[in-house]
């Protein structure tokens, strides 16, 4: 039965639970991970869960209770976000408990360890400095983003203005950048220009001139309810030239 009157976390969410749905793909459609998915919900017992129950799908604040979100790209698996990392498999499937590690997909969500905790620790020298400042460690994006740097005096509403992002947008793909706390020198994620909202399990397009949801639909050999669901945050107005949205993935 549906649990009626739940109460969420602010800045969470609503869902109900349908037939066949997993943890791992509940978690992967809304952008969040399976573990956040169970710390918000812990009175939820998800290996039984029925049809119809509503529960809680977190913010990003709650999507990693340890470390950083993490975009993943096409052709990517634990192995090989590991090796760039330079942290083991086994570290990637104790921050992602329930995400099926052999069935990873595009933009899906994991959680990874934060950039200044990803490197291997040096044996400690106690009676000689070292000789060089370690390297700082890599920061990269999703495909489609681009690496930046907070500039002195910026905010967070000057990033959104600059680069014409929504703020849904700018926290989804940035989720330790904290919109009061911003330093110069700060590495972020840009989105897209024009992006409302991100897209997991799907893909990105901006609309060309000349097009809108009628159109789209044809052109993308999909249905304009299938677009409308994609993008809850739209209205059917909102399908103009030069809008972000999330498309099927063929």
């Amino acid at each position: 039965m549906q649990n009626q009157g739940r109460i969420c976390p602010r800045g969470a969410s609503y869902y109900t639970w349908k037939q066949g749905d997993t943890l791992a793909s509940v978690a992967r459609v809304n952008g969040t991970t399976a573990q956040a998915v169970q710390v918000i919900n812990e009175d939820v017992d998800f290996s039984s869960i029925a049809p119809g129950t509503e529960i809680c799908i977190p913010s990003q604040v709650y999507t990693c209770i340890t470390g950083r979100a993490y975009a993943v790209q096409s052709g990517e698996t634990f192995q090989s976000i590991a090796d760039k990392l330079g942290i083991t498999v086994y570290e990637l499937q104790e921050r992602n408990p329930g995400v099926d590690a052999n069935n990873l997909t595009i933009g899906q969500v994991i959680c990874i360890p934060d950039a200044s905790t990803s490197a291997p620790s040096q044996p400690q020298q106690p009676t000689q400095p070292p000789a060089t400042v370690p390297p700082t460690p890599s920061f990269s994006c999703p495909v489609g983003y681009e690496a930046r740097s907070v500039r002195t005096g910026q905010t967070y509403a000057d990033l959104l203005q600059e680069l014409n992002v929504s703020y849904r947008a700018m926290r989804t793909a940035n989720p330790t950048l904290r919109p009061g706390g911003l330093v110069s020198g700060m590495r972020y994620c840009a989105p897209p220009a024009g992006t409302r909202q991100i897209c997991s399990g799907t893909r990105t397009y901006t609309i060309q001139p000349d097009e809108n949801l009628d159109v789209l639909a044809a052109n993308l050999r999909t249905t304009k309810g299938r677009l409308l669901m994609l993008n809850p945050t739209l209205l059917p107005s909102d399908f103009s030239s030069g809008t972000v949205i999330c498309v099927p993935l063929t």
